[in-house]
C-alpha cells in the first residue's frame, strides 16, 4: 500500500466476513477504518467521521451502492469512491463511473486490486490537493503581486507628481499624457486642460518644439538636453531646460517623457554670483589701482615739471617734451577710469546693425599712428562677403581697441626682441557664428602658465604699464553679446585672439542662446581659416 495513503476509510458491505477480511487489510496498511453494514448506516457515518475514501458494496439490501455513491458526492464531491462489484455487474460498475466513482474491484477481493484502486484513488486525493494548493497559492500570490504593482504605481505616482521637476510624457503622435503638478506651476495650465487635449508643439511653442520633436526619435537616440525658453499661459517666457528620453517598446517608438527643469532661480544665481565675482575683484584690485594711478601721478608730475623747467628756460623743446607727457598719462588715467567703470557696471548691449568691416577700418584707423609710432606693420585683412550684424558697435570698437593696443604692446622690438612687428585686424565668417573678429600678432606670445590667468582677476603681463582690466573687458563684451573669446598663443611665435558673436538673440531666447554657444565651440586651430584680403596701413 502506498506510503503516503490517506488516514480515513469507510467501509460500507452487508456481508460481514468481507468488512472484517478488509478492515483488517486496510489497518495493516496504516489507515483508520470505520465499518457499516448497509447503505443508511454507511451515511450516517459518513456524517460523522468524514474520511477520505469510501468503499462500498454494490449490491445491499435496501439502499444499494449506486445510491451511496449518489448522496456522498452530494455531500462531498472530493471523496473518492470505490465500488465493489460481483461478475456479471458490468453495467453496474460504468454507471458508478459515470457518477464520479473512484474506481471499481470485483469479488472475490485481491489484494492487488484493491492496492491498485487505492493508489489511484490516492493519487487524485493528491493531486486534488496539490491544485487546491497550488489555486489558493496562486490567488495568494496574484493578490500580493496586484498589491506590489498598486504599491509601485502609487509610489510612482507620487513621485511624479511631486517632482521639483516639470514631467511631461507624450505618445507618439505628441498628444500629453502626464503632466505632474510641477509641470502646471511653471506653465500654468491645469492638468485637466492638458492631458489628452494638448500636443507637445502647443505646450512648449512651435519653434522649440519642432527642434526638440525632430531629435527625440533618432536612431540611437535616448537622451537630449536642450536649453531654451517656453511661453507660460501668462504669456510670460520661462527658461527651462529640457532633458528627454524616448520610449520604445520592441524596437518601435511608442513616446517620449520630457523633464522641464525651471531655470530662473538658477539664472538669478548666475548673475547674483558673477556680479559677486565682479565687486569681489574690484575689491582685491584696489591695491592694484592705487599702483597704477600713483605711477601715473609721478608721470604728470615729471611732466609738469618738464613744462615748468621749459617756461623758466624759455626752450620750446622742454615744454614739448613736458606736455607730451602729461597727454600720455593723462590718458593713461582716463583709460583706467573708463575700463573700471565698464567691467564693474552690468549693462545690455545697446543693439544696432554694424557691418564689422567699418568698425574694424575704424580701429585700425584709430591706432595706426600708436603702430607707427612703435615701427610695426598694422594689417587689415577684411571677408567682403560679410553683411551686416546687430551688435553694440561702442562696446565693440573698444573691445577691438584693446585687443589691437595689446598685440602693438607686444611687438615692442624691447619685448619681442625683433624689427618685424606685424600685427592684422581680421574679419570673417564662421560656422554657427556670425563675425569672427581676429587680432593676431608675431610679439613675444604667452607663456603656458600664463594662458589660464589671462581672464582672471586684473592680471597682465605689461608690469606697472597695465591693469589686466582690457581682456576682462574684453570677455565681459563678449559675454553680453552672447558670444565668447578665443585664444591661441605660442612663447616667440605670437598669439591670435578672436571675438565670435552670434546673430542677435531676442530677449525671450537668451538662455537658449547661451547654451547654444556652448554646444557649437570651434577649436581655436581653426582661427587662421577664412577667406581674407588683406592690406597694410
Amino acid at each position: 500500500m502506498a506510503e503516503r495513503a490517506p488516514r480515513h476509510i469507510l467501509l460500507v458491505d452487508d456481508e460481514e466476513g468481507i468488512r472484517k477480511v478488509m478492515a483488517i487489510s486496510l489497518r495493516d496498511a496504516g489507515y483508520q477504518v470505520w465499518t457499516a453494514g448497509d447503505g443508511e448506516q454507511g451515511l450516517e457515518m459518513f456524517s460523522r467521521t468524514q474520511p477520505e475514501i469510501v468503499i462500498t458494496d454494490v449490491k445491499m439490501p435496501g439502499m444499494d451502492g449506486i445510491e451511496v455513491l449518489r448522496r456522498i458526492k452530494g455531500m462531498n464531491p472530493d471523496v473518492e469512491v470505490i465500488i465493489i462489484t460481483g461478475h456479471g455487474e458490468m453495467e453496474l460498475a460504468i454507471r458508478a463511473l459515470q457518477l464520479e466513482a473512484s474506481d471499481f474491484v470485483t469479488k472475490p477481493i485481491h489484494d492487488e486490486a484493491l492496492t491498485i484502486a487505492m493508489r489511484r484513488a490516492e493519487e487524485k486525493i493528491a493531486l486534488r490537493r496539490q491544485l487546491r494548493d497550488y489555486t489558493e497559492n496562486l490567488e495568494r500570490r496574484v493578490q500580493e503581486a496586484t498589491a506590489e504593482i498598486r504599491r509601485i504605481s502609487d509610489f510612482q505616482a507620487n513621485l511624479i507628481d511631486n517632482s521639483l521637476d516639470g514631467i511631461v510624457a507624450a505618445n507618439k503622435e505628441g498628444l500629453i499624457v502626464v503632466f505632474n503638478a510641477s509641470a502646471e506651476e511653471l506653465a500654468g495650465y491645469g492638468r485637466e486642460e492638458v492631458v489628452g487635449k494638448l500636443l507637445l508643439p502647443e505646450l512648449c511653442g512651435p519653434e522649440v518644439a519642432e527642434r526638440w520633436l525632430q531629435c527625440r526619435y533618432s536612431e540611437g537616440e535616448q537622451g537630449h538636453h536642450l536649453d531654451t525658453t517656453i511661453r507660460t499661459r501668462d504669456g510670460e517666457y520661462v527658461p527651462v531646460r529640457l532633458t528627454g528620453v524616448t520610449l520604445r517598446q520592441e524596437g518601435e517608438v511608442v513616446g517620449c517623457v520630457t523633464f522641464f527643469q525651471d531655470l530662473r532661480r538658477l539664472r538669478e544665481l548666475e548673475r547674483q554670483l558673477i556680479q559677486s565675482e565682479r565687486l569681489a575683484a574690484t575689491g582685491q584690485s584696489v591695491a592694484s589701482m592705487a599702483h597704477a594711478i600713483k605711477n601715473i601721478v609721478s608721470g604728470l608730475k615729471g611732466g609738469m615739471f618738464v613744462v615748468n623747467k621749459g617756461f623758466e628756460l624759455g626752450s620750446q623743446e622742454y615744454l614739448h617734451n613736458g606736455w607730451g607727457m602729461v597727454q600720455r598719462n593723462i590718458a593713461k588715467i582716463s583709460g583706467l577710469a573708463m575700463d573700471l567703470l565698464t567691467y564693474s557696471k552690468e549693462r545690455q548691449p545697446e543693439y544696432g546693425l554694424v557691418h564689422p568691416n567699418e568698425l574694424a577700418k575704424e580701429v585700425v584707423e584709430l591706432l595706426k599712428a600708436r603702430a607707427q609710432e612703435v615701427g610695426l606693420h598694422l594689417v587689415l585683412e577684411l571677408d567682403e562677403d560679410l553683411g551686416s550684424v546687430a551688435m553694440d558697435g561702442g562696446s565693440m570698437h573698444q573691445c577691438l581697441v584693446n585687443l589691437v593696443s595689446n598685440a602693438i604692446d607686444a611687438c615692442r622690438p624691447e619685448i619681442c626682441g625683433h624689427e618685424l612687428g606685424r600685427v592684422t585686424l581680421r574679419t570673417r565668417r564662421r560656422q554657427e557664428w556670425a563675425v569672427c573678429f581676429e587680432v593676431e600678432d608675431n610679439g613675444c606670445g604667452i607663456e603656458e602658465s600664463n594662458k589660464e590667468k589671462l581672464f582672471t582677476t586684473f592680471f597682465s603681463t605689461k608690469g606697472s604699464d597695465g591693469t589686466g582690466l582690457g581682456l576682462l573687458n574684453v570677455q565681459k563684451v563678449a559675454a553680453e553679446h552672447k558670444g565668447r573669446v578665443e585664444v591661441q598663443s605660442e612663447v616667440g611665435r605670437g598669439s591670435v585672439f578672436c571675438v565670435l558673436l552670434p546673430e542677435r538673440l531676442g530677449r525671450k531666447q537668451e538662455d537658449e542662446g547661451e547654451s547654444a554657444n556652448r554646444e557649437h565651440e570651434t577649436p581655436a586651430s581653426h582661427l587662421t581659416q577664412g577667406r581674407r584680403k588683406g592690406r597694410v596701413v
